[in-house]
């Protein structure tokens, strides 16, 4: 195994492609295009839901590696869970607290109780959504639970597992969510929320990862990524093409390990390149490392903004300038979220540093 975690600046990059994506995604997928310009662009705009995917696949890639790092250390869980909920629960917390006692009081929200809030206090919003349990409060937080119990089990699975085996859990774990959303497609339940739907995009972040640490990564094997990316884009966007808008069943199963494939494919590729190749430098642009360094912001406040946009901007103004003030007005409450409330936290991680 590597002495140490190589960081790969170009996947703040991707970090930050992903947040933008879901942010496209939200602002198109509510308004109504007729122009054919602007139905091909809302069109486009719903790939942008898969950012979600890709961030999955990255948080797999980047938690297990980190896990691997750790594992022979000391304090393996304690510095774990607690750098991880110093980076993730002040920021959820504090928009849940905006969401359900600060929106209402400005007529922005919906004043809700308990009973159908607490799914979200708990990280149980995702079972919520899929079981209609009633569960009430800021619709984009399905993911956040999602990787919530990834960070859960995880950590436990990587410690007790010895390394030449891990392989076998990850396909594990690749044939049980296909199955789950065989099982909740067949009983009418959407397969998008639940987290056992949705690990399989985790856990191939996590292959990666194994690969990495143990050396199992070459240069040379770049082509195969690239070939992959491009194989698998071919075959998602024929498919797209036939079924997009349609509830078709095998498509539920089987839609976002085609997804996920494509970028697992783009994460190993993006690894393995060297430092000076074009594409590396674009992703490591300072534009991009700072869009990354604030993309946990960017995908909390998201919602927030839209509503600022559809309140404040005038609708005879251009899309364009809507659109604008929704970007503008995201990275700039991130940043300021950033650098006043989660980097102060955050400073606190350097007491837990891995062995």
């Amino acid at each position: 195994m590597q002495s140490s975690i190589r960081y790969v600046k170009p996947l703040d990059g991707i970090r930050a492609t992903a947040a933008l994506m879901v942010i496209v995604f939200h602002f198109f997928q509510n308004i109504s295009l007729t122009d054919p310009i602007g139905n091909v662009i809302q069109k486009l705009s719903l790939w942008g839901q898969t950012g979600v995917s890709l961030f999955f696949v990255l948080s797999g890639f980047l938690i297990t590696r980190i896990l691997l790092h750790a594992k022979e250390g000391k304090h393996y869980f304690k510095n774990f869970f607690i750098r991880r909920s110093l980076r993730i629960f002040p920021l959820y917390f504090l928009y849940l607290v905006i969401f359900y006692f600060v929106l209402p009081v400005f007529k922005a929200g919906y004043q809700s109780n308990f009973s159908q809030q607490w799914y979200y206090w708990f990280y149980l919003q995702d079972f919520s959504r899929t079981f209609g349990w009633g569960g009430y409060g800021p619709v984009h937080f399905w993911s956040l639970a999602v990787e919530e119990h990834f960070y859960l089990f995880w950590p436990l699975i990587v410690f007790y597992t010895p390394n030449k085996h891990l392989v076998k859990v990850i396909i594990a774990l690749l044939l049980i969510a296909p199955i789950c959303r065989f099982l909740l497609t067949s009983n009418g339940y959407q397969t998008f929320f639940f987290t056992f739907a949705r690990m399989d995009e985790l856990a191939l972040g996590a292959l990666l990862a194994h690969w990495e640490c143990n050396g199992q990564l070459k240069s040379n094997q770049r082509r195969y990524f690239l070939t992959g990316i491009v194989g698998i884009g071919i075959i998602a966007a024929l498919l797209w093409t036939q079924f997009s808008g349609a509830q078709n069943f095998w498509m539920q199963v089987i839609k976002y390990d085609i997804i996920a494939f494509i970028y697992f494919c783009v994460i190993g590729y993006m690894i393995l390149l060297q430092e000076n190749h074009m594409i590396s430098r674009i992703f490591s642009h300072r534009i991009f490392v700072f869009l990354g360094s604030i993309s946990y912001g960017l995908y909390v406040y998201q919602a927030i903004t839209l509503t600022l946009t559809w309140s404040f901007v005038p609708a005879h103004y251009p899309l364009i300038v809507h659109f604008l003030f929704t970007l503008v007005t995201t990275i700039l409450i991130s940043y300021i979220s950033y650098k006043i409330f989660e980097k102060p936290i955050m400073a606190l991680k350097n007491k837990f540093q891995y062995s």
